[in-house]
């Protein structure tokens, strides 16, 4: 099996040494790629390509493309880093089936563009320019929609978005089958007779492998990953790399960006990993609510307060109920004494005249001086 390595950015023979001058790598080119499939041997009938490049030159991608589907050859592909703009169709010479993707690995398409124009352009000029990148665009999305086995709208909407997905959403769009999982170590021993040997470490009829068995897997290897596809407030998917709970800072996830849920809270999303997650901001519809039910509690003390009895009250209440209460103090007051001077008759009051000692003792006088006078 031959091994393609293209981690390198894809350009043009000529500007390979600008690129290093740029970047520090010369980057690849149709000729490499062209010098590789010439020295694979001509019983080797297998191709396996790794990926991590970010894309670049247009041309030479097709180039790349076109040549290794037409070797014939049983072609597997797997995203081990990034893999971005004309990468992605190189990509896509392997068939779905052996199109493979590491956990962490990531993906990105886009529109073609033009990265510079030098001089001056008048109408026909950009009007030619237009329609170039207007077939680079089409030719793309056709690519795009032949090899992955979906609509056209969900290419040109994940197009549109200029932004990283991981495995999960590379696998709804077709552009891999499978993520790859991290398999368990194989242990060599070192023994001086028979030299080195390797030897893989098992446990038969372990708890694992009875559990595994029930599920109908042979390894652990086979079972899937599991995903968890959120919906954003605004309607776009999150995936993240966790089988079941809240996502937590540390998972894996995609794609990059701030995320607001519709609960309010924002994730955060870094080179496919969650760095934060925000709460939600309280609104001020949360605090005018609080501010009501302070003004109302507020109320409820100033009514208890001004209905509130003193000691003395309570004191007062308290004898008039071992007294018998209310009532019968009422019955008690009602007396039947008739002061005197004032006397009750049938049909007549009559009202009887008081003196006070001092008028009693002038009229005394008076009749005493009368009858001195009179004598």
């Amino acid at each position: 099996m031959a091994k393609l390595f293209i981690n390198k950015d894809i350009v043009a023979d000529t500007e390979k040494m600008e690129n290093w001058y740029l970047t520090g790598v010369d980057g690849m080119s149709f000729s490499d790629v062209q010098d590789f499939l010439g020295w694979i041997a001509p019983d080797d009938n297998h191709i396996d390509i790794e990926l991590h490049s970010c894309g670049g030159d247009v041309a030479e991608g097709y180039a790349i493309y076109d040549a290794l589907r037409a070797t014939g050859k049983e072609i597997s592909a797997t995203v081990v880093g990034r893999c971005a703009s004309m990468a992605t169709v190189i990509l896509l010479a392997a068939p779905i089936e052996r199109r493979k993707m590491y956990p962490h690995a990531k993906i990105l398409i886009h529109s073609p563009y033009c990265s510079g124009v030098e001089g001056s352009l008048d109408i026909s000029a950009l009007e030619s320019l237009k329609a170039g990148l207007e077939a680079e665009r089409e030719r793309m999305i056709s690519i795009y929609v032949e090899r992955c086995g979906v609509d056209r709208a969900v290419i040109e909407e994940q197009m549109a978005k200029e932004t990283w997905f991981g495995g999960e959403v590379a696998k709804q769009l077709g552009f891999v089958s499978e993520v790859i999982m991290p398999k368990s170590a194989k242990v060599v021993s070192n023994n001086k007779f028979m030299g080195k040997k390797e030897n893989e470490v098992t446990v038969s009829k372990s708890l694992l492998d009875r559990m595994l068995a029930k599920l109908g897997y042979a390894k652990i290897e086979d079972v899937p990953a599991v995903a968890l596809e959120l919906t954003t407030a605004g309607g776009d998917t999150l995936t993240v790399e966790r089988e079941e709970g809240e996502p937590q800072v540390g998972d894996a996830a995609s794609p990059d960006g701030e995320h607001v849920m519709p609960d309010g809270k924002t994730i955060v999303v870094t080179d496919g990993v969650i760095t934060e997650i925000r709460e939600a901001e309280s609104g001020n519809d949360d605090t005018a609510a609080l501010e009501a039910r302070i003004a109302e509690l507020e109320q409820q003390v100033s009514d208890l307060t001004a209905n509130a009895k003193t000691e003395d009250d309570v004191r007062i209440l308290d004898v008039v109920a071992k007294a018998g209460g209310i009532e019968k103090l009422t019955k008690a007051a009602a007396s039947k004494y008739t002061p005197a001077g004032r006397t009750t008759t049938y049909g007549k009051k009559q009202e009887v005249k008081h003196e006070s000692k001092i008028e009693k003792k002038l009229a005394e006088i008076r009749e005493k001086n009368k009858q001195k006078f009179n004598n």
